[in-house]
């Protein structure tokens, strides 16, 4: 794995922050020149497949190929061509929306990450290892989730063009790429590392953990469902999975929580902050998806725009992102010393907390019909643009470090 990859991925994430700033700052001053839904689509795809995607195929590769394995040729070249697709989704989506070549780029896009797996796959070997059973599991979920890319074809093709099916489909792709993909891969990741240092749980909570949360990801794709069909049985699936979910978040607690003194020390202050971040952001995820086992609770939860951005937001940037964020700085993937690099994690993860604060705050005072916080678009606006601001100055730290050396 090259230090290249990282700074692309990262250089991916500025990209999809400031264009997430940009949309927020279209609510305080008009910018005509926009188009705000074109964007808003270039911006989650460049988030998603330029840097959750970039980042984990290369920690991926760093974590589970042996070094032979990570010279080979196909790797890097499969990576450029990965970030080929990326950048033709970042400038054909704002011109176009949907249309004929952001399409080709994002079908593009899938059809390299089957390549990825395959290839992953097979040079993995049997890896018979918990860290290896999640890796694995998080791969099935990737090629899953992409059956919701396939199926709007022909949704949009026919009568069904913005039909509840339309968004069904577009649900199961974002259902199983957060739910499954990024977060199976990243707790890939997290035990991958401690079974390098040696840090073990037991094998049947470790069964345990994985066998709920599975289950769990499958069953509450109900409620991306439940919207267009609020139907008690989906309701009832879905309570079910978020049920197994929390007994799921149970099982890890109790899992890790005795070996948490072995675990902090294998982490250092910066990386350990951003761990903490990514785990109670995790926990914080599955309490808020318990929560929806009420109805009221679950009607509020996807039709309050802002609990919606915030959730997604909680998942991608706090428990994705942190853990990404620490995994970099934990095995000195990208020199980290500099103190702009520190400003720029404290920046981010203030703009993250700030930020989420206020949705919910927002959403809140809406499902209570207290209408809008004084100058809410301004405040949202102000603390989300920390987030590219710490993005940037990651970025310059780790120049005027490579300039130092």
């Amino acid at each position: 794995m090259k230090q290249s990859w990282l700074i692309v991925a990262l250089i991916n994430l500025l990209i999809a922050t400031a264009m997430g700033a940009l949309l927020r700052f279209a609510f305080v001053e008009e910018i005509a020149w926009i188009k705000y839904k074109n964007v808003l689509h270039a911006h989650s795809h460049v988030a998603m497949l330029g840097w959750i995607y970039m980042a984990l195929y290369a920690l991926l590769i760093h974590a589970f190929l042996s070094p032979h394995q990570q010279r080979s040729k196909a790797y890097p070249n499969l990576f450029w061509l990965t970030q080929f697709s990326v950048l033709g989704m970042l400038f054909s989506f704002p011109v176009q929306g949907y249309g004929p070549v952001s399409i080709a780029f994002s079908t593009l896009h899938i059809v390299l990450s089957y390549i990825f797996l395959g290839w992953f796959w097979v040079d993995m070997g049997k890896h018979a290892t918990f860290s290896g059973r999640l890796v694995r599991t998080a791969l099935v979920f990737m090629l899953v989730s992409t059956l919701g890319v396939w199926a709007m074809g022909p949704i949009m093709a026919t009568s069904l063009r913005g039909s509840a099916f339309y968004y069904m489909a577009v649900q199961f792709y974002l259902h199983f790429q957060f739910n499954g993909w990024f977060l199976f891969a990243v707790l890939a990741l997290f035990f991958k590392y401690m079974e390098t240092r040696e840090v073990l749980f037991a094998e049947r909570q470790q069964k345990v953990f994985l066998g709920l949360l599975l289950v769990a990801c499958v069953l509450t794709y109900a409620l991306a469902v439940a919207w267009s069909q609020p139907l008690l049985s989906v309701f009832a699936i879905n309570s079910l999975g978020v049920l197994c979910q929390f007994a799921a978040l149970l099982a890890f607690v109790r899992m890790v929580w005795p070996q948490r003194q072995a675990i902090l020390q294998q982490f250092g202050y910066l990386d350990g902050l951003m761990l903490r971040v990514a785990f109670y952001a995790f926990v914080l995820k599955i309490i808020i998806q318990t929560a929806v086992v009420f109805p009221f609770v679950a009607e509020a939860a996807y039709t309050i725009r802002n609990y919606v951005i915030g959730f997604i937001h909680l998942v991608l940037l706090g428990a994705v992102t942190g853990f990404l964020l620490s995994y970099i700085i934990s095995h000195g993937l990208l020199p980290g010393r500099h103190r702009l690099f520190r400003l720029g994690l404290w920046s981010i993860g203030l703009g993250f907390a700030l930020s989420e604060g206020i949705l919910f705050l927002q959403g809140t005072l809406l499902w209570g019909a207290k209408g809008f916080l004084p100058y809410y678009y301004e405040g949202i606006f102000s603390v989300s643009a920390l987030i590219p601001f710490g993005v940037a100055l990651l970025l310059v730290g780790v120049f005027f470090d490579w300039k130092k050396a």
